[in-house]
């Protein structure tokens, strides 16, 4: 239930980025990707065993990137002989100072990739895929780079698309008071507002949604979903979202959606917003994340009800 108070609202914001290892730590243990390769973002993600990882510190993270290399890192380019162009790709990166802020150094994720871009075939040629990866919470943003063995993870029977890939951002974003949620293309996300929220969702379907839906030929079973959701997704007494009876209804759509290769997800994130002296209360995010496993075959969903519970406040 959200605590409201006439005084003015004094929103105690998180600085805009963390710096890895420098900030404080995030809440839990790793939730989203896999079981079996390193932990990212400190421990919020991970990676499947086929791919090394090396975070990026924003204070002086040019100078680490250059001067040091993550053992598993150099273990996998020195197997597939990419060595001497890793060394070249992070001195051009270390070189290059339109990468980062003139004054703390923190990346600048575009002019990154235009340095990356550079070495995409020379890496791709030797069976290596490298992303630039971000993941962005009220807890801070983190930065990192994957090297990963397309053919290790062929010879594995394995399909892995980098979920948090910087140069395949859809554009869709959900912003809350902390942080900014963004979406990789193949990935359709529909916001549950929490003012007139059933309303609202009724009257507009979002473009990359009616486009997915289009394309998987799922415009009737999304339809019949968000007349159900509107129904029955609320509380009884005060019409508000109610996470259990949402995550309950979209385990009925489920079947329906995947037979067509698209998967979906209710999700949702909690802030507290303090008033200073005068206490505080918590904004409700909640949305649906539809997912197009053709394009999308390891994405994992952002905050997923059905492992975060709506029961306390949290950045």
């Amino acid at each position: 239930m959200t605590i409201t108070d006439t005084n003015q609202v004094v929103e105690t914001k998180l600085e805009d980025e963390y710096y890895v290892g420098e900030g404080e730590d995030d809440d839990g243990t790793a939730t989203e990707g896999f079981d079996d390769g390193a932990e990212v973002a400190k421990g919020s993600y991970v990676v499947p065993k086929e791919v090394a990882v090396e975070e990026l510190a924003n204070y002086k993270g040019h100078k680490d990137l250059r001067d040091e290399c993550p053992a598993p890192v150099r273990n996998m380019l020195d197997e597939k002989d990419l060595i001497q162009t890793y060394e070249k790709f992070v001195k051009t990166i270390a070189d290059t100072k339109e990468t980062r802020g003139s004054i703390l150094g923190k990346w600048k994720d575009q002019q990154f990739i235009s340095v990356l871009d550079q070495f995409r075939d020379d890496f791709t040629a030797k069976g290596v895929k490298v992303a630039l990866c971000k993941r962005k919470s009220g807890k801070g943003t983190h930065r990192w780079l994957e090297f990963i063995d397309v053919d290790k993870l062929e010879e594995n029977g394995r399909s892995y698309v980098p979920q948090y890939d910087v140069s395949n951002l859809s554009g869709q974003v959900i912003k809350t008071v902390y942080t900014k949620l963004q979406f990789p293309n193949g990935v359709a996300a529909e916001e549950l507002k929490q003012w007139k929220g059933r309303e609202k969702l009724k009257e507009k379907i979002p473009i990359y949604v009616e486009k997915m839906m289009q394309e998987h030929d799922l415009m009737n079973e999304y339809d019949q979903m968000v007349n159900h959701v509107i129904e029955a997704g609320v509380g009884s007494r005060f019409k508000e979202w109610n996470i259990k009876k949402l995550k309950e209804l979209i385990e009925e759509y489920k079947p329906m959606f995947s037979s067509k290769g698209v998967d979906i997800f209710v999700c949702h994130k909690q802030e507290y917003i303090s008033h200073g002296q005068h206490g505080g209360h918590v904004e409700y995010y909640r949305w649906i994340e539809f997912v197009d496993r053709a394009e999308q075959p390891s994405y994992q969903p952002q905050r997923d009800a059905e492992t975060k519970d709506e029961s306390c406040a949290v950045m």
